[in-house]
């Protein structure tokens, strides 16, 4: 038997490699983290069996999902949904894990040489890339926060989201991670030249993505907007309980914005979601508060709020025009299970009765995913690509507004509920991907903050502090074209699913060979 401390290491390394993944995100932000996490987990995992290659991949995936996703308990003010989420994240990881440890022991990946090299990389950068498209889209839409490329909002390789969108850029990470861990190993061996092939092809997919050129200029003229951040008391869910006050917060905070610059030198201001905490729809003393703040900054307000009708609820945005009042809307598509709404709720009952914390479900709005401004100033109708909080993390949902005509992202939050936590300050990171992605300024608004306007390249040109009551004021550029992600749409995601079930079961057919291989050798 192996002495203890030789038995832990490989736990250790997988756990310190899942550990250097998440420095990679907010609040770390150190994004060369996550290729040196990846070539540790590489190299661990290196020669094993399925199992072991499970049981590694599963500590990772702890070590990373742990921390990464710390504000659903901060959320729910208990640990239970975050032990949950953490640990179906982490099975993703256990099943890349096994898979890994099918396909590095194929045949023709063991040989030594540049061609073998170079394959090892691509068959870890495809299966990788493919887990991790697995685990953003299933089940119920499944859960984009930790996609690699997610910690890349300060990289070079930043650029490249342009042309491959979030599946591409994760890509060029995961591609680093194993030339990384190809060089280690080369070095060990005293393989010269396969080590500097390696090490070659990790600082290319790093370094040259930074000449990619991506334009952020405008293209039909600018939009002068306000971003509002009204502030919430930090014991929130009381704060929503008194009625009008997160109204009467942005309100009083869209006045003093009407000072600062002028009644009429707006083309609009946002509210973030859920500023009316009664709707202003139904509720005369909010519709007054909303009218009030419009008129006296002479633009439509753009205000979350929360609709209830035939016992289920919806997350909307409504465009509020002073004097005239609610007028289109657009309901989030995508809720959060779990979160906004509970799948399997009577089964699930039965393990906990946290469910029911969740009392009406929030059902997904129809119609596009963009909503429709009348500039005041300009006296044109702009149309906004939408996304509602979470939504901010699926590239597929921001798309479908970019082609329906939006030349601007917005991006409405409520943090209040994640309080000091990561949360927001991970949405910020997936707002300047996206915004990359999809060649378009983004604006994020939040009752707390995050608030920041987000140009083309993902710069942050503006932002807020944290539960403090203020506002921007930004021209933002309009944009019209297409980049390539969005051109390609879902196909390189699609093709990295693909190609890594294939090598899946490249590996299991080898895997079997090879066991057939030395039965026949024990019976010789």
């Amino acid at each position: 038997m192996k002495p203890r401390p030789r038995r832990l290491a490989p736990l250790l390394a997988a756990g310190c490699a899942g550990a250097a993944v998440w420095a990679a995100f907010p609040p770390v932000g150190a994004w060369w983290a996550a290729p040196l996490g990846l070539a540790v987990l590489a190299s661990v995992l290196r020669a094993r069996g399925p199992w072991a290659g499970a049981g590694l991949g599963l500590v990772f995936g702890l070590a990373l999902f742990t921390p990464l996703l710390h504000f659903t308990a901060v959320a729910m003010g208990n640990p239970v949904g975050w032990a949950a989420l953490t640990a179906v994240e982490s099975f993703y990881l256990a099943a890349f894990g096994a898979a890994w440890a099918l396909v590095g022991r194929i045949r023709r990946l063991e040989r030594p040489g540049g061609a073998a090299v170079l394959a090892r990389i691509l068959a870890f950068t495809v299966l990788w890339c493919g887990v991790e498209e697995v685990r953003s889209s299933w089940p119920w839409g499944g859960f984009p926060f930790g996609r690699l490329a997610f910690a890349m909002a300060d990289a070079p390789m930043l650029p490249f989201a342009a042309y491959g969108g979030a599946a591409g850029l994760t890509a060029l990470v995961a591609c680093a991670g194993g030339a990384l861990a190809e060089t280690a190993h080369a070095l060990r061996r005293r393989r010269g030249l396969d080590a500097l092939l390696a090490a070659s092809l990790a600082g290319l997919v790093v370094f040259a993505p930074v000449l990619a050129p991506v334009d952020g200029s405008a293209q039909d003229g600018t939009l002068r907007v306000g971003a509002v951040q009204g502030n919430v008391a930090e014991e929130f869910e009381d704060a929503f309980n008194r009625a009008l006050e997160v109204t009467g917060n942005h309100a009083e905070a869209t006045l003093v914005l009407a000072d600062d610059v002028g009644w009429g030198t707006l083309d609009v201001v946002i509210w973030p979601e859920n500023a009316a905490d009664l709707d202003p729809r139904d509720f005369s003393a909010s519709a007054a508060l909303v009218d009030s703040a419009a008129r006296a900054v002479g633009a439509p307000v753009l205000v979350g709020a929360i609709s209830y009708a035939d016992n289920v609820r919806y997350n909307d945005m409504l465009v509020w025009s002073p004097g005239q009042g609610a007028g289109e809307y657009y309901r989030k598509h995508r809720p959060v299970p779990f979160a906004e709404y509970v799948p399997l709720r009577e089964q699930l009952r039965h393990l906990s009765g946290q469910v029911d914390r969740i009392g009406t479900d929030l059902e997904p709005g129809t119609g596009p995913q963009t909503l429709t401004v009348h500039a005041a100033v300009q006296d044109r109708d702009v149309k906004l690509a939408m996304g509602i909080c979470f939504e901010v993390a699926y590239e597929d949902t921001l798309r479908d507004g970019v082609e329906q005509g939006g030349e601007l992202i917005v991006i409405p939050t409520n943090n209040a509920s994640f309080l000091h936590s990561s949360e927001a300050e991970q949405q910020l990171a997936q707002g300047r991907v996206q915004a990359v992605i999809h060649g378009r300024a983004l604006v994020q608004v939040s009752t707390v903050g995050v608030t920041a306007v987000i140009n083309p390249r993902g710069v942050v040109e503006q932002r807020t502090q944290p539960y403090t009551q203020a506002a921007l004021v930004a021209d933002v550029p309009l944009r019209t074209s297409v980049t390539v992600a969005d051109r390609l749409g879902a196909l390189p995601g699609l093709a990295l699913e693909g190609s890594a079930a294939l090598l899946a079961v490249a590996g299991m057919v080898s895997g079997v060979s090879r066991l057939r291989r030395r039965r026949r050798l024990r019976r010789a």
